[in-house]
């Protein structure tokens, strides 16, 4: 959702989306989709461009990893 507010225009959009081999298609109907971040963030169009695994290598950690370690620590 973040990648997607930061983008702001549809243009910088469906460009960033074709930069990370999203399809014309798919990336066109995002990027000028009229809903909130939140729910353009689980079309499938952006679910290919910003993964979870393409997140991770840009050093972002997930919530969900850290509430496993927290909740169910290895003994």
């Amino acid at each position: 959702m973040c990648y997607w507010r930061q983008w702001r225009k549809p243009r910088t959009k469906i460009a960033n989306l074709l930069k990370r081999g999203v399809p014309i298609t798919a990336a066109i109907a995002c990027g000028i989709a009229s809903k909130g971040p939140w729910r353009n963030s689980k079309t499938p169009g952006i679910q290919m461009a910003l993964s979870n695994q393409y997140l991770k290598e840009q050093g972002l950690i997930s919530l969900r990893d850290g509430w496993i370690k927290v909740h169910y620590p290895k003994r």
